[in-house]
């Protein structure tokens, strides 16, 4: 008999509300029973390893903590619409409410919305041509071959990890300083997904690729992603305790929502207000990571060391006489700032500085430390003093830009992996810190996965055992990935499974897919969900037969046209009745206009690439220190058109036009992004240099593949933009906007407008 769950769903908002009111209550009614340990208990007191928390029954059969049951796909009325099991999943529901699933979607639309969701990128006019022509029963399953066998199938999925993990070039925050060897990191998630690696060992390797696969450069890189978050590096002014716990806070938070789908990080200060997680649990998790370290090991052989070494030696030879030039030259002026500042200290601050600093008091050193930050010369005072004097100032101009020209001849510094390391082989203890504080330490307790997911396990899940380390590594972050990739783990594969269905269908069957818990919203289909847990289990954890399943299905393939009736009674299309339309997203957008106006650089892995940036934000750039260039674009044109995966990506620093169509900040995990509709979007698609550039690089492409009569090259743009054959009322309508736009701007200018207003299209904008 199927689950009642799966019954319509039409008044699902109602449900839901009572759903989360029933959970509410009952975890008010059994806060007293379900959490353990006291984190106000006495400091120091061990809390065993083996000891588990008494949860309520509620609480232990929340439908994300119970073990997988995967049911046989049910029968179905109408069979001859199945393609795969999952059309008998959805199927049985549209049946059950008596309402209707979307006619197949036409080929056109179908090759666009299966392209841009496997490889981010709009098909070719070739790809369409061959697709259209090809009249075999399998044609669209060879299409789909073929695009997951695609390099560009890494790079497009890659960004959804990437937003994950909440990878950046830059540390963020105030200093926001580079991360030079970052890219690694992102070069390997492409690689992995491209290969197709088992998802089990792409979850160990980001958590414990250095304690698995020793020895292993790859390995080493794929621990980037605990890494990945923003780090505050501010020198001197944050306490050791709250910067380590700081940097630990980041990585538990990111693998308890990125892995387990759970708000883990709530139960830092407190325990969960509303799932069964105690602040011990929240703790012990971040004990796995107690003995790590955020290390730089270098990936170099010495003959790339030797070789920097030498070209660093010689540049500094070079610099040298510029830069002692330039010190001579600011002399002058530092001494006149320099005394001009000592000279407005009292008597008693000036003889409290002649003091020698061994022969100071506590006392005397603080107050000595902020005289002399006080009457400190900064660059800036330098600067503003020189350039009181045109000769002078146009000399110590003309020396920095001879000294930056030198050192930009610079190679990048040798290979250094981004990794997590043990930097012991006996981790600190850990404690439970009293309301989220470092300095306020409570009860000791011991690396373990939470209790209220390990109570629904075999209890051979995780032991005293699990953890095996050695001479050189504690084993603790191992043990935590094989947990992770443990089978009988109920959580992994559904949050995997569950991001796949997202970012094919615009909703995951759990549409808070970082959100589990019980303030999350329930599994829309929760057979289907188990199903494709277990058969990605079942198929070796391998994510490409996932996608392959997904998008050859039958409900992949419907139209994302309205039907009254389901608009009527499933308009949020919880039932799955159509498919979802959706916008492109950023990067997307940006590829697709690269692409179509045949300026795409296709170029994979390596540093990120710095294009152009508008001087208005050039400008906002923060530095300590004296630069001639904050944002040096890449010497190379071609570069700039490089897939947007591979841009570099500055924290505080954002391409407007992928700002505004909400690329995430990538200062927290992104599970989800948001579509949002706003004025700048059409600014940026209209006014902005990105789009005025790419439009005339499209106009510039249709005269060299359209040479003939204006027709042709219209037919020509609309099968470059849209993949498709313009209807006569829009050759029509596009011939005349050309005659006016010719008649008033001239030829050239009337194709840029022409191209500008394709690109500005709901169709090119929109998957079907």
């Amino acid at each position: 008999m199927r689950s009642p769950s799966l019954g319509p769903r039409v008044a699902t908002p109602r449900k839901r509300l009572a759903a989360h009111a029933t959970a509410w209550i009952t975890l008010v009614a059994a806060c007293v029973t379900a959490m353990g340990d006291d984190p106000e208990g006495e400091a120091g007191a061990p809390a065993p390893l083996a000891k588990l928390e008494k949860f309520s029954a509620d609480q232990r059969d929340h439908w994300a903590y119970l073990p997988l049951e995967p049911s046989e796909p049910p029968e179905v009325e109408e069979s001859g619409w199945i393609r795969n099991p999952i059309d008998r999943f959805i199927l049985a529901d549209l049946e059950l409410a008596e309402l209707p699933h979307s006619p197949e979607a036409d080929r056109a639309e179908l090759l666009r919305r299966v392209t841009f969701d496997l490889t981010g990128l709009p098909p070719t006019p070739d790809e369409a041509a061959a697709f259209l022509a090809d009249d075999r029963d399998d044609a669209y399953e060879r299409v789909v071959d073929r695009l997951l066998d695609s390099p560009r199938f890494g790079e497009r999925w890659g960004q959804h990890w990437l937003d994950l993990a909440h990878f950046a070039d830059s540390n963020g925050f105030e200093l926001d300083a580079e991360r030079p060897d970052a890219w690694r990191y992102r070069d390997w998630v492409i690689d992995a997904l491209n290969a197709d690696m088992p998802y089990d060992r792409f979850v160990a390797l980001q958590i414990a690729g250095d304690e698995i696969a020793r020895g292993d450069r790859d390995a080493l890189i794929a621990t980037g992603f605990c890494r990945s978050g923003p780090r505050e590096v501010v020198g001197g002014n944050i306490i050791p305790e709250v910067r380590r716990q700081n940097e630990l806070t980041e990585i538990t938070a990111t693998v308890g929502s990125v892995f387990l789908g759970l708000t883990i990080g709530c139960a830092r200060c407190h325990d969960h207000k509303f799932d069964a997680i105690p602040t011990t649990d929240y703790y012990r998790l971040q004990a796995f990571f107690a003995a790590s370290e955020l290390t730089e090991p270098s990936l170099a052989e010495p003959a790339e060391v030797e070789a920097f070494e030498a070209a660093k030696k010689a540049i500094d030879a070079k610099t040298a006489p510029l830069k002692q030039e330039m010190a001579t030259l600011e002399a002058p002026y530092r001494e006149a700032i320099a005394a001009e500042r000592r000279a407005m200290l009292s008597a008693e601050e000036n003889a409290l500085l002649a003091i020698p600093e061994k022969e100071r008091t506590p006392e005397q050193v603080r107050i000595a430390n902020g005289l002399a930050n006080s009457i400190r010369v900064t660059w800036e005072d330098v600067a503003h003093a020189v350039s009181k004097n045109p000769e002078d100032f146009a000399r110590r101009e003309s020396l920095k830009l001879r000294i930056h020209e030198i050192a930009r001849t610079l190679p990048r510094p040798p290979a250094h992996a981004m990794a997590l390391t043990d930097g012991s082989a006996t981790p600190p203890d850990s404690f439970v810190h009293r309301r989220g504080d470092p300095l306020s330490k409570g009860p000791r307790v011991e690396p373990r996965p939470p209790g209220v997911i390990l109570v629904s396990q075999r209890p051979d899940a995780f032991t005293e055992g699990s953890i095996q380390g050695d001479e050189t590594s504690s084993g603790r972050r191992a043990a935590l990935a094989r947990w992770l990739s443990d089978s009988g783990n109920p959580l992994v594969a559904r949050v995997i499974v569950n991001r796949l269905w997202q970012n094919h269908f615009v909703r995951g069957l759990v549409m808070t897919p970082s959100d589990f818990g019980v303030r999350g919203e329930p599994p829309s289909h929760p057979e289907l969900l188990d199903w494709l847990a277990a058969r990605l289990i079942d198929d070796g954890w391998r994510l490409k037969p996932m996608h392959r399943l997904m998008v050859t299905s039958a409900v992949y393939r419907q139209s994302s046209r309205p039907i009254p009736k389901l608009t009527e009674l499933d308009e949020e299309n919880s039932l799955l009745g159509r498919m979802n339309r959706r916008r492109l997203d950023a990067e997307g957008l940006r590829d697709a206009l690269l692409a179509v106006s045949g300026e795409l650089n296709l170029k994979s892995g390596g540093p990120g690439v710095l294009a152009p940036l508008e001087k208005e934000v050039k400008d906002l750039i923060f530095t300590e220190a004296e630069e001639v260039d904050l944002w040096p674009v890449d010497p190379d044109p071609t570069e700039h058109h490089r897939r947007s995966i591979y841009l570099f990506k500055k924290r505080n620093v954002r391409y407007p036009l992928l700002e505004s169509f909400d690329a995430p900040d990538n200062q927290t995990s992104c599970p989800r992004r948001e579509t949002s509709t706003h004025a700048l979007q059409a600014l940026n698609l209209l006014n902005g240099d990105m789009a005025l550039d790419r439009a005339h690089a499209l106009a510039e492409r249709l005269h060299r593949e359209a040479p003939g009569s204006p027709a042709d090259r219209i037919r020509r743009a609309y099968t470059v933009v849209l993949n498709r054959a313009p209807s006569d009322d829009e050759l029509t309508h596009a011939t005349t906007f050309l005659d006016g736009q010719r008649s008033t701007y001239g030829e050239a200018a009337a194709w840029d407008d022409f191209a500008l207003a394709l690109i500005n299209s709901n169709e090119f904008l929109y998957i079907p």
